[in-house]
C-alpha cells in the first residue's frame, strides 16, 4: 500500500516496486520530479528517521524549534525573554481587562501573529503538550491585530 501526502508528495511504502511504479506514474505527468529515498527525510521542518528493522518511526523538530526561538528572540532583542519548565502554568488564561491592554504597533502586532502560528504548526505536528497554550494564544492573535490597526 503506497500513502501519499498531497502537497508536497510525500509517500512511503513497504514495496519498493510500487513506490518506485508510483514515481514514474508521476514522472510521466508532471516529468522530472525530486525523489529523495533512504531512511531519513526532512518534510515540512519535520524530520522522519524510519527504521524497518525495528519497525520504528522517530519524528524530530528540533531544527524548526531551533529556528522560532531564534526567530523570537531576534525580534525581541529589547526585552527579556522568560523560560517556563512546562508550557502551562496557573495563570494562562489569566487576560487582561480590554481597558488595561497595551495597545501593539502593527509591527508588534505582526510579530505576535507570527510567534503564534508557528508554534501552532509545531502543536499540530510534534509536540501536542503545547497546544493547549498555543490555542489559547491564538484566541488573541486577532484581537492584537484589531488593537494594532486603531
Amino acid at each position: 500500500m503506497t500513502r501519499v501526502h498531497v502537497d508536497d508528495l510525500k509517500m512511503s511504502s513497504g514495496s519498493r516496486k510500487q513506490l518506485e511504479s508510483t514515481v514514474n506514474q508521476l514522472r510521466k505527468i508532471y516529468r522530472e520530479r525530486t525523489v529523495h529515498q533512504g531512511n531519513e527525510h526532512d518534510h515540512l521542518g519535520m524530520v522522519l528517521t524510519y527504521e524497518p528493522e525495528k519497525r520504528n518511526i522517530t519524528l524530530s523538530m528540533r531544527s524548526y524549534i531551533q529556528g522560532v526561538l531564534e526567530h523570537f528572540a531576534q525580534d525581541n532583542d529589547d526585552e527579556e525573554i522568560k523560560v517556563m519548565k512546562t508550557p502551562v502554568n496557573d495563570n494562562l488564561f489569566q487576560v487582561r481587562k480590554k481597558t488595561d491592554a497595551r495597545s501593539l504597533s502593527k509591527h508588534r502586532a505582526r510579530q505576535f501573529h507570527l510567534t503564534i502560528t508557528k508554534p501552532l504548526f509545531l502543536a499540530k505536528r510534534g509536540r501536542p503538550d503545547i497546544l493547549l497554550a498555543v490555542s489559547f494564544l491564538t484566541t488573541v492573535v486577532k484581537q492584537s491585530r484589531a488593537i494594532a490597526q486603531k
